[in-house]
């Protein structure tokens, strides 16, 4: 019962509903404009696909933050909101992802929307059979809803000092493991890999990547304060 309680306030702002159809108007728009001021037989190629990613990964940060001590004085227990906010996100990246693929449909048989538009049948990603290309856009708007919930639950819990120590530790050992690969010459073994494995191939590694998120993500929200 508190967890429907939880997806009832998460669903009452329907804002975060409209926003994503809004941006990929706005941008599908101004790429069908763009072709057609630019006349010519080449492929004009904008990412659709980039701008639900941003919009997963605010919804995970911007939607914690507004719910979540909202969520508290109604007396909802932390695992029943971690688990309602974790269902929003999943809803919302394969409706999105649905959405994605019949578009994508549409815009191979309209052959780019009539003017060599590419904006959701993108190569590489788009190249397996349909349900491959459905798991790679869910894990991917997953992966991201996480990632900013995340770094969200982190911030309320470690503030940004905490956030600050967690940004310098990634951006060292990034910058070990280029120096890594690049001292024992193994750029172009990486590149051979990655390119010997297909789209969806690659999407399986943002499962455990996904799942890691979340537990963490968990055991942090157990302990955060309001």
């Amino acid at each position: 019962m508190s967890i429907q309680r939880a997806l009832k306030i998460h669903s009452q702002d329907r804002v975060w509903l409209f926003i994503p159809f809004i941006i990929l108007g706005v941008s599908f728009l101004f790429g069908l404009t763009i072709g057609l001021l630019i006349p010519g037989v080449e492929k004009i190629l904008i990412s659709g696909f980039s701008y639900i990613l941003v919009y997963m990964f605010v919804m995970g940060v911007a939607g914690f933050n507004q719910t979540f001590a909202y969520a508290m004085g109604m007396s909802v227990r932390r695992t029943d909101y971690f688990i309602s906010f974790s269902l929003t996100g999943l809803r919302s990246s394969l409706l999105f992802a649905i959405l994605y693929i019949v578009l994508a449909v549409a815009e191979h048989f309209t052959q780019g929307w009539g003017n060599t538009l590419i904006f959701f049948k993108f190569p590489y990603l788009n190249d397996g059979n349909i349900l491959e290309q459905l798991v790679i856009y869910f894990l991917g708007f997953v992966n991201f809803f996480f990632l900013g919930l995340f770094i969200a639950i982190f911030t309320k819990r470690y503030a940004l000092k905490g956030l600050l120590i967690l940004g310098l530790s990634l951006l060292f050992l990034i910058t070990i493991a280029v120096l890594l690969t690049t001292y024992y010459e193994a750029w172009v073994d990486l590149f051979q890999w990655f390119a010997q494995h297909t789209a969806f191939q690659l999407s399986m590694w943002l499962i455990p990547l996904s799942l890691l998120y979340a537990i963490v993500s968990f055991l942090m929200i157990r302990r955060t304060a309001v």
